[in-house]
């Protein structure tokens, strides 16, 4: 390989383990104890939540809300919406009863143990989106195997990735 092209390679695969890095952290489930202050039910279209300002103007489905907060944290919302079939593939079809799950939890202020994907942007109005809502018992870990492990398949892939690179700009000088 020319050595003119070993930057622009290092940093193409910075540029790609940068953004391999950030989808696996959005759509890798994480999991937080949380005591949850509310629920809701909106109805949506394309636009958005529908209201006086923004009228149904196409299809409709019903989104569920989750109102969190922690001690001495800011309160955070979770967006609790079927996945179905699509992507990303949790096979969530379970929406209603998460969510009534967590209206009973409400009601009793018990911490729970709260599984999501995904961000909270404000600007784009973006909200993670719950998987799964559990009690949490005293000695709950919001450890997840699963993101951890796959995270661990990506730091291998890279960095063999890196490694190649490397000895392929070595072995051309």
């Amino acid at each position: 390989m020319n050595a003119k092209f070993e930057k622009p390679a290092f940093i193409l695969l910075g540029a790609i383990a940068l953004a391999s890095a950030l989808w696996l952290d959005f759509y890798l489930p994480e999991k937080q104890i949380t005591t949850i202050t509310g629920v809701e039910v909106k109805r949506t279209d394309k636009d958005g939540p529908i209201s006086k300002n923004n009228p149904a103007d196409g299809p409709t489905t019903d989104v569920y809300y989750i109102y969190t907060e922690k001690s001495g944290e800011k309160v955070r919302v979770f967006r609790n919406e079927d996945t179905g079939w699509g992507w990303p593939f949790y096979f969530k079809f379970n929406a209603a009863d998460v969510q009534a799950k967590a209206k009973s939890m409400e009601f009793d202020k018990r911490q729970a143990l709260i599984t999501s994907y995904g961000w909270r942007i404000n600007m784009l109005s973006m909200f993670p989106n719950v998987t799964k809502v559990q009690d949490a018992a005293e000695d709950t870990s919001t450890w997840s195997f699963f993101r951890w492990f796959w995270f661990g398949v990506w730091a291998l892939v890279m960095g063999r990735a890196a490694l190649w690179l490397w000895r392929a700009f070595a072995k051309a000088e």
